[in-house]
């Protein structure tokens, strides 16, 4: 069970770069699942090494996705409209990145499933990571 102490702990590291601006924690969780999804393929003994390429493409995707999200925003140099429209822009185009990531795990999942010529991209972060969860209970079951 985590305390307050725990939650404060990790709201203030999630923040340390981006104290101005509150990150959403529901973007930052989507960024970890991901990442945890990607690292038990990384871990596996027959996968890791036929994927590594792309593995380690969509490991440097997500890193990017989750260091740049952590950052302030340069528009916030900026007060007001400006500064928040910056704001709104850059995190809809970390999102747009972040399904691209998990589309693009998604079509390793599948191909390894034998399903890579019936895959249909995700529309939203989170159908693409609860298809992924869903593959993964298939495929190392």
């Amino acid at each position: 069970m985590r305390t307050a102490f725990d939650w404060t702990v990790s709201f203030i590291e999630i923040h340390k770069d981006s104290m101005i601006h509150e990150l959403d924690r529901s973007v930052i969780d989507q960024i970890y699942t991901a990442q945890r999804q990607l690292h038990f393929l990384e871990e596996h003994p027959l996968y890791a090494d036929t994927f590594a390429q792309t593995i380690a493409d969509i490991k440097g995707q997500l890193t990017t996705i989750e260091e740049k999200y952590k950052k302030n925003s340069p528009g916030l140099v900026f007060l007001g409209p400006i500064g928040s429209a910056a704001i709104v822009a850059k995190e809809e185009q970390l999102q747009q990145r972040l399904l691209t990531a998990v589309n693009d795990l998604s079509k390793v999942f599948a191909s390894i499933d034998n399903k890579a010529e019936n895959f249909n991209p995700a529309q939203t972060v989170d159908s693409g990571l609860d298809v992924n969860k869903q593959l993964l209970r298939t495929l190392f079951a």
